[in-house]
């Protein structure tokens, strides 16, 4: 019950429209091989652990193109697709977030007072349930001996 009930406030957070009323953008650009480990975190998707994976990557090589970030574990050519208008390998670091709103913030849409949805769809009974008639078996008698007794079977002789 309580995984239930955190599950809801999760989703209802989510669902607020002041969480998705700004997004929250890099500018500019961050030099991979000069970076700190807090100018690296400003890349979109990177984490704790590709910090610790980029740093320890330049320290052994420093990184002639931006597409060698895909030697790293984890970060692949797409990923650097994203990245590319952020990345550099050679000048200053400029990056810097930037919160910029791109969706309205709106609320709730209201409902005419006159139009009010049912609560419930109506509810239909379910089908009664028909007893299937079957053959019985004889004692000792195989269960395929039923095919030879169904009615409409011609492949079979009549007993």
């Amino acid at each position: 019950m309580l995984r239930i009930f955190l599950f809801a406030m999760a989703m209802l957070a989510l669902a607020s429209p002041q969480v998705w009323a700004e997004k929250i953008q890099l500018e500019g650009v961050v030099n991979i091989n000069t970076a700190s480990p807090e100018e690296l975190r400003l890349i979109p998707g990177v984490g704790p652990a590709r910090v610790r994976n980029i740093m320890a990557y330049r320290h052994a090589h420093p990184f002639r193109t931006v597409e060698e970030l895909a030697r790293i574990k984890g970060i692949g050519r797409k990923t650097i697709r994203h990245w590319r208008m952020h990345l550099a390998v050679g000048g200053p670091s400029t990056a810097q977030k930037v919160v910029r709103p791109d969706l309205p913030v709106v609320g709730p849409p209201q409902l005419p007072a006159q139009a009010s949805p049912a609560p419930f769809p109506p509810r239909v009974p379910p089908r009664p349930t028909i007893p299937a008639l079957r053959p019985q078996l004889r004692r000792g008698e195989p269960a395929h001996a039923l095919l030879a007794r169904a009615a409409g079977n011609s492949c079979l002789p009549p007993r």
